[in-house]
């Protein structure tokens, strides 16, 4: 009888099982997609599978240094699973099977629970605001602060524009270089990745504009109803005019009104930047980060 849980290298994952796995779970999120890992890892990961792929686990190689072995988080990818069936002790088995590495820093869905985290991992929630679409969004302005919806109403003649990748990335590349630690090589991954779900059909971009001036753009990647705010930048006369605040509302209002819908802010920990975000009336859904260390190094 084959062990239930194989450690496989990329080369040898069946990329469509795994994402039939990633895909029907009941709460699918599009960052363990095999395109998805093999765009922000250049292809450097490995998949912890449970039995035929009942379950998944991504397990991005990244290095320390150059050459120490670690599992680490890639850019653009908040959470990792994992993904398929959330029986406990097949979670268990899948995180008992993790290999040990120099360092390992994990992100996991907010829904695992926590006796399924085997004791030698340190673990710690991390934060991530979200928003129910449901109702229409007439209703969900009602909870926006007042100012807020006042501001939204003189601009009810806004609309969403759709933008190429690599106009995003522009604008990105222009407002967001050196801040957060974002580095040249981020913006060629964001261009990319925005590329292939675009193609794909798992995602949008959009422009806002005031009279011909461009005030904010964002990425916007789905699956399973979730719609994820996953990169964005505003101008100079986007930050003056609110054009973060305004291009959030537009595209909840598209999105709003379906059943199963989610808006995820994706994050964040920053004080202000969650206070941000909850103010649209958000709520904390949180998610979890597992850490292990070799030798207590850091």
């Amino acid at each position: 009888m084959p062990p239930p849980v194989r450690l496989l290298r990329r080369d040898r994952i069946d990329n469509l099982r795994w994402d039939h796995t990633v895909t029907n779970d009941a709460r699918p999120l599009p960052y363990a997609l095999s395109w998805w890992l093999d765009t922000v890892t250049d292809g450097c990961w490995d998949g912890l599978v449970y039995g035929d792929y009942l379950a998944v686990l991504p397990l991005p190689r990244l290095h320390r240094f150059g050459f120490l072995p670690a599992i680490l988080r890639p850019a653009y990818t908040q959470q990792l699973g994992p993904f398929g069936s959330g029986d406990p002790d097949i979670v268990r088995a899948l995180l008992d099977a993790i290999p040990r590495s120099f360092q390992l820093a994990l992100p996991l869905r907010p829904d695992l629970p926590e006796r399924a985290i085997p004791e030698r991992f340190s673990r710690r929630r991390r934060v991530n605001y979200v928003l129910g679409l449901e109702r229409p969004f007439t209703e969900l302005a009602n909870a926006f602060p007042r100012k807020l919806q006042a501001y939204l109403r003189k601009c009810e003649s806004d609309r969403l524009v759709p933008i190429t990748p690599a106009d995003l990335v522009a604008v990105s590349r222009r407002e967001l270089a050196g801040r957060d630690g974002l580095r040249s090589a981020h913006f060629t991954v964001l261009e990319k990745l925005i590329a292939t779900a675009t193609d794909r059909g798992y995602g949008s971009s959009y422009a806002l504009y005031e009279n011909q001036e461009l005030l904010a753009v964002g990425f916007y990647p789905e699956l399973g109803g979730r719609t994820i705010n996953l990169a964005a930048a505003s101008t100079p006369l986007g930050r003056k005019r609110r054009g973060m605040s305004r291009l959030l509302a537009l595209v909840m209002r598209e999105r709003a009104g379906t059943a199963g819908a989610v808006f995820d802010f994706e994050g964040s920990e920053l004080p202000g930047v969650g206070a941000f975000f909850a103010k649209f009336g958000a709520y904390n859904e949180g998610y979890w980060i597992i850490e292990e260390r070799l030798f207590g190094l850091r």
